[in-house]
């Protein structure tokens, strides 16, 4: 059967998408979906331009992840404040203050989900009254957004289960890489979060 012919731009140049003449390489994919299944956090990193991106679009089903793209000026509350974004929080300003002075967030999120055990922190309704049926939930709680416990609290909270991808992590500012590697310790260690770290 005869393959339908495409635009050279299609095929050639920087794409948004997986370009058409991606070709898995064992040495590369395999080791990637393979790792993905290790419940250990994952760099994948290289030169500009050599496919990091699309290696991860390519084995990872949208479904499956998250992805918060760094910007060069972002703090680590910040970040952890666009990772509860992506989760489907919305994030507010407090007015109460950390210890170390700077301001808690107040995160926020609805919906419906299946819920088998209500969890601490959540106002659940249900239309028949049944644990375990679809129920309408709102969690609400106020964060410290540097504070890597807080995070993690958040994100049980709501029963987060997909990778955390973060594109461009050398963007970031260097205190904020090096604070975040310290955070990576803490996910790896007290929950079951895994993130996918794609850079230079």
């Amino acid at each position: 059967m005869a393959s339908e012919p495409m635009k050279t731009s299609d095929v050639f140049g920087i794409q948004r998408e997986v370009p058409h003449n991606y070709v898995a390489r064992p040495a590369v994919d395999d080791v990637f979906v393979e790792s993905l299944t290790r419940d250990k956090h994952i760099i994948v990193y290289g030169s500009s331009k050599q496919g990091k991106t699309s290696l991860r679009k390519y084995n990872l089903v949208p479904t499956d992840y998250i992805s918060v793209t760094c910007s060069n000026t972002a703090s680590l509350g910040q970040l952890h404040s666009a990772i509860l974004k992506e989760a489907g929080y919305t994030i507010e300003q407090s007015t109460t203050r950390t210890v170390t002075g700077d301001t808690k967030i107040n995160a926020r999120i609805s919906g419906e989900v299946n819920l088998g055990v209500v969890k601490f922190g959540s106002h659940v309704e249900s239309a028949d009254g049944a644990a375990d049926t679809t129920s309408k939930i709102e969690v609400a709680l106020e964060l410290d957004p540097t504070d890597v416990n807080d995070i993690i609290r958040a994100l049980e909270e709501i029963g987060f289960d997909k990778f955390i991808v973060l594109e461009d992590f050398h963007y970031l500012p260097t205190e904020t890489q090096e604070a975040f590697s310290v955070a990576l310790k803490a996910f790896h260690e007290q929950s079951r979060i895994t993130f996918v770290i794609v850079g230079v």
